[in-house]
């Protein structure tokens, strides 16, 4: 409490004392943890289905970064096609996908063939729509 008084009282709490007793009781009553085990069932899903969409329509054409990194994947597109070719053809046929190059300042060896591809808001059905409208875009 003293190291507290000496160097901390000048930080004010800006989470309302409501805010944080319904965080509590969450908490406390275990709906957190029942919260936790939901997504983690939900994304686990997500992923799985990602996973075989993309060797189901990709095959050998493309190469997964990261396959358990969490909500998103890099993938390594084997068509010849730049990171701004690859996100501009997706987008033209209503996919999103992320550019890698932001993320290599300064670094060499980057390859430009690779995008960065999140799937944690999107249901199943279309995670699958959406893999196989970038086969048709990227020509794979």
């Amino acid at each position: 409490m003293k190291k507290y008084l000496e160097h901390f009282t000048i930080y004010k709490q800006t989470v309302s004392r409501v805010h944080q007793d319904t965080l509590y009781r969450f908490m406390k009553e275990g709906f957190w943890q029942s919260h936790l085990n939901k997504m983690r069932t939900l994304y686990r899903k997500k992923h799985i289905t990602l996973m075989l969409a993309i060797n189901n329509y990709f095959g050998q054409n493309v190469t997964i970064i990261g396959e358990k990194s969490g909500l998103h994947i890099v993938l390594e597109v084997k068509n010849n096609m730049e990171e701004n070719e690859l996100i501009n053809t997706a987008m033209n046929v209503g996919v999103k996908v992320y550019p890698l190059s932001i993320y290599y300042n300064g670094v060499t060896g980057f390859v430009s063939s690779r995008i960065f591809l999140g799937f944690g808001g999107l249901t199943e059905t279309e995670i699958n729509k959406d893999i196989k409208l970038l086969k048709e875009a990227w020509k794979l």
